[in-house]
């Protein structure tokens, strides 16, 4: 089944023991155009760290509950790579700025 990433947003991660907080944006591969990682915002869990998810982890989505279920740990998710400490364009970790 397809998902809208602009849908996604918002939802909610589900570790296997527990909730981690909620997607905040996507990283997307530009060879391939895949979904590499979910930018997770754990501002209610680890003190506002931004972490990395990988797609791979994904276990399955729940649209009507607005809830990702991934297949890690809440101790794993801690300790993974968090937006900061990725190999990322810094660029692309800047808010957009519109000028009208």
């Amino acid at each position: 089944m397809l998902h809208k990433t602009a849908e996604m947003r918002g939802y909610h991660i589900e570790a296997a023991d527990g909730a981690v907080g909620h997607v905040d944006d996507f990283l997307i591969d530009e060879t391939g155009w895949n979904l590499r990682y979910l930018i997770v915002d754990t501002s209610n869990w680890i003190g506002g760290r931004s972490v990395l998810i990988s797609a791979d982890t994904l276990e399955r989505i729940d649209s009507p509950a607005r809830k990702i279920h991934v297949k890690l740990t809440r101790r794993q998710i801690e300790a993974g790579p968090s937006v900061e400490t990725a190999d990322i364009d810094p660029a692309e970790t800047q808010p957009a700025i519109w000028i009208m």
